[in-house]
């Protein structure tokens, strides 16, 4: 399967390139797409990136490729990291309405994109602030259970991390999630906490001991309180700050520690990709896992009997077709309340940049700032302005030249590749691992005889395939050391001239 990362360059879509090379989450014949913005300074940063990539861990890395074109974004994963970004600084301040209103065309580009000249089934993993306005944009066009954001699950690493530092245990010892809005309206669900190795009794002391006698009611009152406190002793000292997070409850440690980091001038970029690099593992591996997410309800579960509408992070069960259910046991009343606190937050968010649909999604973003400056985006602004001016609900959409609604799988046609490469078992395997990982099998394969020099020989395949997908075989095969060239030609009654790639 194959992974496009928009927005490649910046300080978060690198971190994410680099975790999911790092840690083996792509076999070698999966491909990894770079994609950045066409004519920007990621336009050229992409080629960089990937030659950076190769040259660390060319011993595993997958096929890795460029795209700088919106229509050129082909994956089964797209993991969203594109867009404004607020720049960390010392007192700057969150205006979650502006960010809103700078990324939405951003995400409504993008999302066409995918929408136009995607299979129907891609997932997209939202990773861009405000994540809930990702969301809901995204999720419109592509169908809800698609589009997951990230944020939920970095707020629940981060809630894990927290007690198992209190408790002395590691993070994996304990479970236990975050629901709400992505940033200061996350809500710690201390009854989903579940300790390794105590038992209900113990696990009720034990939470008791943690929650210091507090309530969540509170919670909003604390964090404002607490930022407040902190912007005073850091202005002296950024060091007795964090240690003055360090004696507070865990959950109001969950809040600050970011946002703290924020105004020390660095970044969350590194937990930010680990957290997104577990979801796309989730995705690719085939089995559903229980996680955290922001995502489009519409009534999958209810709060006091009220079924919730619009974009909320809640734990879920997320597999290889995006997310399928929700998992939330009836809350503690304090949870209940905050919970929806988030969700009326979210909602008035949504409304107030201007997105339409307000009730059914909303924004949250924990990055401070008073700023928006300009990410590694994949699109010129006027192109997502245009692109996402040009949508329709109801619209019939051209997929590879045939009318197909919104969310219909792409039509399939048949396909004869030939293949130039270096006689040896590498070169066949090569191209099967290519076609295997991405779920296309080959209709027919033959041979020819070797070159008169032994060293070469060519490989005659056919296969069927979407139009997309015909293209990122083609470029992943091209992609091969073995590999001298490709030729793909379709084989259908429509007139197809053959694409080639030139001997490298």
């Amino acid at each position: 399967m194959d992974v496009a990362v928009l927005g490649a360059t910046g300080d978060v879509g690198r971190q994410v390139c680099t975790q999911l090379v790092e840690r083996r989450i792509l076999p070698p014949t999966s491909r990894l797409q770079l994609v950045g913005r066409p004519g920007g300074a990621s336009g050229r940063a992409v080629h960089g990136l990937r030659a950076d990539l190769v040259d660390a861990y060319d011993e595993h890395a997958p096929l890795i490729d460029v795209a700088h074109s919106p229509d050129d974004v082909v994956a089964d994963v797209i993991v969203v990291a594109a867009g404004a970004t607020s720049p960390a600084r010392a007192g700057a301040s969150l205006d979650r309405t502006r960010l809103a209103l700078g990324n939405r065309e951003v995400f409504a580009g993008y999302a066409d994109a995918i929408a136009r000249h995607g299979s129907g089934h891609e997932v997209v993993i939202v990773v861009s602030n405000p994540v809930e306005v990702g969301v809901a944009v995204m999720a419109r066009t592509l169908g809800a259970h698609r589009v997951v954001g990230m944020g939920a699950w970095l707020d629940t690493l981060r809630f894990r991390r927290e007690i198992a530092a209190e408790l002395g245990v590691r993070r994996h010892r304990v479970g236990g999630f975050v629901a709400g809005q992505h940033g200061e309206d996350a809500v710690p669900l201390w009854s989903t906490v579940r300790i390794s190795g105590h038992d209900p009794a113990e696990r009720e002391r034990t939470l008791r001991r943690l929650r210091r006698g507090r309530t969540l009611d509170a919670f909003p009152r604390e964090i404002a309180q607490a930022q407040a406190e902190l912007v005073e002793v850091a202005a002296v000292d950024v060091g007795a700050a964090y240690r003055l997070i360090d004696t507070w409850p865990a959950d109001l440690r969950l809040v600050a520690r970011p946002w703290m980091t924020h105004q020390s001038g660095a970044k969350t970029a590194t937990a930010t990709a680990a957290a997104t690099a577990d979801l796309v593992e989730v995705v690719l591996d085939g089995r559903e896992t229980v996680v955290a997410g922001q995502v489009a309800l519409d009534g999958e579960v209810s709060l006091a009997g009220r079924p919730l509408q619009g974009v909320l992070g809640v734990p879920l069960v997320l597999g290889p077709e995006g997310w399928t259910r929700v998992l939330l046991d009836p809350l503690p009343d304090d949870e209940a309340r905050r919970l929806r606190g988030a969700a009326a937050a979210v909602g008035a968010s949504l409304r107030s940049a201007g997105i339409e649909d307000g009730a059914r999604a909303g924004s949250g973003d924990d990055l401070p700032s008073e700023e928006v400056g300009v990410e590694e985006a994949g699109m010129e602004g006027d192109q997502v302005g245009q692109a996402g001016q040009a949508r329709s609900r109801e619209r019939i959409v051209a997929v590879d030249g045939q009318g197909a609604r919104d969310g219909a799988p792409a039509p399939e046609s048949s396909w004869a590749a030939q293949v130039h490469g270096l006689h040896g078992v590498g070169t066949l395997t090569g191209l099967a691992g290519v076609f295997s990982t991405r779920g296309v099998s080959f209709e027919s394969l033959a041979t020819e005889p070797v070159d008169g020099d032994g060293d070469a020989g060519t490989i005659h395949v056919t296969f069927r395939a979407t139009r997309r997908r015909a293209r990122a075989l083609e470029r992943a095969v091209t992609r091969l050391a073995t590999v001298r060239s490709v030729v793909v030609q379709e084989t259908t009654d429509r007139p197809s001239s053959p694409r080639a790639r030139a001997d490298r």
